[in-house]
């Protein structure tokens, strides 16, 4: 799957290349994505922690439907500025995978129907069927949507293809979309079919995939509700959409406030909580199956070590090494259903 930044390995790449490197700059206001209205209360302003752009960038909660989002923000021209080449979503090469192997193996084939073997007979089926679902539903294991159709994957947002490389090994006819020439070079160096692109805005034929997935990347466009309906439209009927998200009503999102790594301003444009996430994408014409919340341990981790950058003090980077902390304010995030992290998958009716 994509990844969010190591903001450690962005500061030091920039600083070695000379930060980011020169490109045109502008914010503009813009209005809600969601209603169209431009009121909105300010939450909290922060700054770029990863890459040192110029400004204070502030969050506003729309007044009328209560999304979350990033304002004034990049302009459309500018975005590519906020992702130089030392932005570690891109770097790295792509491991070729195993397939699934052992009991995922089996719940794969005999719940989620992939083609990786014969399917057991209805009486394992029925009685190894709740336990395989569970496994299934696992944090790990949550990207292994239903295979359905061809099997034809397009996964928006793409990155260096670790998340494509790992659904090819598991039967998928799998392809990528990103908007970086770099990402895209080194998906096809890897030997992955990729695409240079954008969603909206690619050249892909309508109703031709049978799942498509944006991994840490719906946050990072500027209109999350026309990436969904495009991404709907590529769809065929049965067709599932996944999209993985921070969770702005988190915990540690409270905790850390401007400091959280959740938040990536600029590049992140959009915070959603579950409730503004799954009207996206009923709007956007998909039907809700689940949203998942998912601990990250590294939300909290690098939260603390930007903090400990701002204030210079030992306390924030010994609390960042603290594997006891670190778990604790992951369990109470499941625990109280405000984890660090959304995953939301929706079906094409």
């Amino acid at each position: 799957m994509a990844e969010t930044p190591d903001p450690t390995a962005c500061a030091d790449a920039a600083q070695a290349a000379g930060a980011v490197p020169p490109g045109p700059w502008r914010l503009a206001d813009v209005p809600c994505d969601f209603c169209g209205h431009a009121d909105a209360d300010v939450l909290l302003a922060g700054r770029d922690r990863a890459f040192g752009l110029p400004g204070q960038f502030a969050v506003v909660r729309c007044r009328t439907c209560g999304l979350v989002r990033t304002n004034p923000q990049p302009t459309p021209e500018s975005l590519p500025t906020a992702y130089p080449e030392a932005y570690s979503p891109y770097q790295g090469g792509t491991r070729s995978p195993r397939p699934p192997a052992g009991a995922l193996r089996w719940a794969l084939v005999n719940v989620r129907g992939y083609p990786l073997g014969q399917p057991a007979g209805p009486v394992l089926r029925a009685l190894l069927g709740p336990w395989a679902r569970w496994r299934l539903n696992r944090r790990r294991n949550v990207g292994y949507l239903p295979y359905t159709g061809e099997g034809r994957l397009l996964d928006v947002g793409c990155g260096a293809g670790r998340y494509l490389a790992r659904m090819a090994a598991a039967g998928w006819t799998a392809e990528g979309l990103d908007s970086s020439p770099t990402a895209v070079r080194v998906c096809r160096d890897a030997g992955l079919v990729c695409h240079e692109g954008t969603l909206p805005g690619a050249d892909l034929a309508a109703g031709s995939f049978d799942a498509v997935t944006l991994w840490a990347a719906l946050e990072h466009v500027p209109s999350p509700l026309a990436t969904l309906r495009a991404a709907r439209d590529l769809l065929r009927p049965g067709g599932h959409v996944l999209a993985s998200v921070p969770n702005i009503e988190s915990l540690a999102a409270r905790h850390f406030a401007a400091a959280w790594y959740g938040l990536d301003l600029p590049r992140h444009l959009t915070h959603f909580s579950p409730a503004t996430l799954a009207r996206h994408f009923e709007k956007a014409g998909l039907e809700v199956e689940r949203i998942h919340q998912r601990a990250r341990p590294t939300f909290t981790r690098h939260s603390y070590a930007w903090l400990a950058e701002e204030t210079g003090k030992g306390r924030h980077r010994r609390l960042a090494r603290s594997r006891l902390l670190v778990g604790l304010m992951a369990a109470a995030g499941r625990l109280t259903g405000r984890a660090d992290d959304l995953v939301a998958i929706a079906r094409r009716p």
